[in-house]
C-alpha cells in the first residue's frame, strides 16, 4: 500500500498564466528594465555633456568639420541645440513606454492578442517617427550652431551625411515591427472570430 502525502505537501497545479510567467517572466522584466534604463541613460549622459560643455572646443571642432570660422558661438546657441536633443530623448521615452506596456501585457498572459499587437505596432510607428525627427533635428542643430557665422546653406547642408546606414537599418526594423504587428493583429482577430463562432 502506497503512502499518500498530506494535502499541504502536494504541489498545487499552476494556472497557465503562472506557468507562462515562470518561463518568460524573467525575460519580460529584463526587457522592461532595459526600456526604462535606455532613455534614463541617454538623458543622464546628455545632462553630463551639457554641464561640462566647452564652448572653445565645440567651436574648434565644428569649425574644423565645416572648414569655417565659427568664433562667436554662444552658450544660448548650445542651449537651444540641447533642447532639440531633449526632444529626441522624449521620443526615446515614448518608444520605451510602448515597450514597457507590450511586455507588461505579455506578463499578464496576453501574448497573441489584438491588444499586444496594437502595442507592438505603436512601438514601430513611434520609433519610425523618432528616426525621422532625428534626421530633421540633426540638420536644424547644425543650422543653430552656425547661425552666427552666416555660412551659405550649401556649406551647412554638406556637413556630415544626411542619412547614415544606421538610420536605414532603424527604418527597416520599424517597418518589420509594424508588419509583424499587423500579422499578429490579423491572426488574433481571426482567432477571436473563430472562438465566437464555436
Amino acid at each position: 500500500m502506497t503512502a499518500i502525502a498530506p494535502p499541504d505537501t502536494i504541489s498545487p497545479i499552476r494556472s497557465p498564466q503562472a506557468a507562462l510567467r515562470a518561463r518568460i517572466g524573467w525575460l519580460c522584466h529584463l526587457i522592461r528594465l532595459g526600456a526604462v534604463g535606455w532613455p534614463a541613460w541617454n538623458l543622464g549622459l546628455l545632462f553630463w555633456q551639457w554641464h561640462w560643455r566647452d564652448l572653445a572646443k565645440i567651436t574648434e571642432n565644428l569649425g574644423r568639420a565645416l572648414n569655417a570660422d565659427l568664433h562667436g558661438l554662444s552658450y544660448s546657441q548650445i542651449d537651444l541645440a540641447f533642447v532639440l536633443v531633449l526632444c529626441q530623448v522624449a521620443f526615446q521615452a515614448a518608444v520605451s513606454y510602448c515597450i514597457w506596456r507590450l511586455f507588461g501585457s505579455f506578463l499578464q498572459g496576453r501574448i497573441f492578442t489584438v491588444d499586444a499587437a496594437i502595442w507592438m505596432r505603436r512601438i514601430g510607428i513611434t520609433e519610425l517617427v523618432a528616426v525621422l525627427v532625428s534626421l530633421v533635428l540633426r540638420r536644424v542643430t547644425v543650422f543653430i550652431l552656425t547661425s552666427h557665422a552666416h555660412l551659405p546653406a550649401t556649406t551647412v547642408l554638406s556637413f556630415g551625411q544626411p542619412v547614415v546606414p544606421l538610420d536605414l537599418i532603424q527604418v527597416m526594423f520599424c517597418f518589420f515591427v509594424i508588419g509583424l504587428a499587423q500579422i499578429f493583429k490579423t491572426a488574433a482577430e481571426m482567432a477571436d472570430d473563430h472562438a465566437r463562432i464555436v
